[in-house]
């Protein structure tokens, strides 16, 4: 690597874990639209306490996050902090089973300081990334 900063690895480390909960962050999402050009959005985010290398996210069914990654489930995220920057790649499996996504945008939204009930009746799904690569600027 020309840059000493720059870090690539396949797994999320003990320390980038800690990072991102750290503080609340926002993490941009980049899914590959049916034309082939990237979507972004800012997304809630948490880990999955029982697979180290795993994302939680969640989107409304029906939605084009929710279309767009049933048709092609690669993915990218990219945290930020100033100059410290963490882009993650890999690929998602969406959860279908209703009841846990919806538990899990509640859980998301009490996290990020929102009513959990604005969700209340809503289909869910919920977002599974498993991350393949990491790209660490610090």
């Amino acid at each position: 690597m020309t840059d000493p900063a720059l870090t690539v690895d396949a797994v999320l480390s003990d320390d980038l874990r800690e990072w991102l909960m750290r503080s609340l962050r926002y993490p941009v999402i980049a899914i590959n639209v049916p034309s082939g050009a990237p979507s972004q959005s800012v997304m809630w985010f948490d880990l999955d306490p029982n697979e180290p290398d795993t994302i939680l996210l969640n989107t409304k069914v029906g939605r084009a996050k929710d279309r767009w990654l049933r048709r092609d489930p690669q993915v990218s995220l990219c945290f930020e902090e100033g100059l410290t920057w963490v882009a993650l790649r890999g690929t998602v499996e969406l959860d279908d089973d209703r009841e846990r996504a919806l538990a899990h945008i509640g859980e998301l939204a009490i996290r990020y300081g929102a009513d959990p009930r604005q969700y209340d009746g809503q289909q869910r799904v919920m977002i599974r990334m498993r991350v393949e690569k990491v790209i660490r600027h610090d």
